[in-house]
């Protein structure tokens, strides 16, 4: 019987998969390679194989778990919708998605803190950022072209404010696990973003659960 060979593309994606899973749930600096080669269910030195370092890894972890984030917004909202219902459906799409999984955003911060204190890979914190304003400014540009009004700030600084003040509130509801505290917390900055950019007040909070 003839074996099925998988592609290195394949096992790339297969190996992102699993170090994600693995950083999500022990941390990254618990994520060796050893430990994503069980995950993935393949042998250690296929990791040597298809990526050339961890390093490498890491860099297409980034761009997995930021491409996602921007997947998230992009399925939350309707920009036909206008600006101002675009933000609240954004930041709700994207708490709705933190709840799911709050291990994954920790994930994601404490890739930030690694790349920045890693000589060598401060590039790769600054490339993540970029990639999470980038995935803002696309919805919300694509709403701004279908509302009548203009915001009273521009695009580059709401998305800035949106991005700062939605990672401070993953960071609080990583300690404090209060989906009370978060969903007066996400009305708020919702309620902020609005009066920034001169839209008005949003519709009622949604029930954040």
């Amino acid at each position: 019987m003839a074996l099925t060979r998988i592609s290195a593309e394949a096992r790339r994606e297969e190996f992102v998969a699993a170090a994600i899973k693995v950083m999500a749930r022990e941390g990254v600096d618990h994520a060796t390679t050893r430990r994503i080669a069980e995950e993935a269910g393949a042998a250690q030195g296929i990791f040597h194989y298809v990526f050339r370092s961890k390093d490498e890894l890491l860099a297409a972890v980034t761009g997995a778990v930021t491409e996602q984030v921007g997947q998230v917004l992009r399925d939350a909202v309707d920009p036909r919708k206008g600006l101002a219902a675009t933000i609240s459906d954004a930041v709700h799409g994207f708490w709705q998605h933190v709840l799911a999984d709050d291990g994954l955003q920790l994930m994601q911060y404490e890739l930030t803190i690694h790349c920045r204190r890693t000589p060598g890979l401060e590039w790769l914190a600054d490339w993540q950022y970029a990639r999470y304003i980038a995935g803002v400014t696309e919805v919300l540009g694509a709403a701004a072209e279908h509302d009548a009004a203009t915001p009273a700030v521009g695009l580059d600084q709401l998305t800035r404010f949106l991005v700062a003040a939605v990672d401070g509130l993953v960071l609080q509801y990583g300690v404090h696990h209060d989906a009370d505290q978060s969903r007066r917390d996400v009305a708020n900055v919702i309620t902020a973003a609005l009066a920034l950019a001169g839209l008005g007040t949003p519709e009622p909070a949604r029930p954040v659960t």
